[in-house]
């Protein structure tokens, strides 16, 4: 019974090596194609102008990305990313008008680079940086009267990090970080309706009013190796 119960241990410790193995081996394929998603919860700080912080009329946002790279090698992922973000507005002359139909947007893309600390294990902690641009619309409708406002410009730096979780030897999901840091350059304004002088202008900001801003974003992600 004693050489039996070491028999079924031993078995038991060279199924798990060698399921270990071929997940390690499986894992570390090499070079290929990489796809994620996110979901997020982002707060703004700083200013969009200056003297205009970005917390008097945004609460936060919440931003659904895609991430599509290439594995170079087992640990390093470089490619680009879209992302898509509603925006939660404060009431108020900065936020949303009382009475006014609001809706609010964000829109940022660029490339960006993933680090892998252990692209073979199960638990794979990651590191990453970018660069992209961001673009911020904003309407608002009360009766005839409809405007809209945007703000563009440059993310001169995105740092991130995270670990993912691997669920399958290609599917990884776990929990990420990141933080934006961005300076608006472009904006556009346009009024119309019944009662109002209409208006439509876009122009540069004045290098005397720019100021930075940044996006603190906290989320869940995916990853999977095609």
């Amino acid at each position: 019974m004693k050489h039996l119960r070491l028999a079924l241990f031993g078995l038991a410790v060279s199924s798990t090596l060698i399921a270990s193995n071929a997940f390690a081996e499986e894992a570390s394929s090499g070079t290929g194609v990489q796809v994620g998603l996110r979901l997020g919860y982002a707060l703004p700080m700083g200013e969009s102008v200056k003297d205009s912080k970005m917390s008097d009329g945004l609460k936060s946002a919440i931003p659904i990305q895609v991430d599509v790279g290439y594995r170079v090698i087992p640990a390093l992922v470089i490619g680009g990313f879209f992302s898509y973000a509603p925006l939660q507005l404060k009431d108020g002359d900065q936020g949303c008008p009382s009475g006014a139909d609001c809706s609010n947007s964000q829109l940022r893309f660029g490339v960006q680079a993933h680090y892998h600390l252990m692209p073979t294990e199960k638990f794979d902690p990651w590191l990453g940086a970018g660069i992209g641009y961001e673009l911020v619309n904003s309407k608002a409708t009360k009766g005839s009267v409809e405007s809209s406002f945007s703000y563009g410009g440059f993310e001169f730096l995105n740092l991130q990090a995270g670990a993912d979780y691997k669920v399958m030897p290609k599917l990884g999901i776990g929990p990420y970080l990141s933080f934006a840091l961005g300076q608006y350059s472009k904006s556009s304004a346009k009024l119309s309706g019944t009662g109002v002088a209409d208006y439509d202008r876009s122009a540069d900001i004045d290098s005397d009013k720019k100021a930075m801003h940044q996006w603190l974003t906290i989320g869940v992600r995916g990853a999977f190796d095609l």
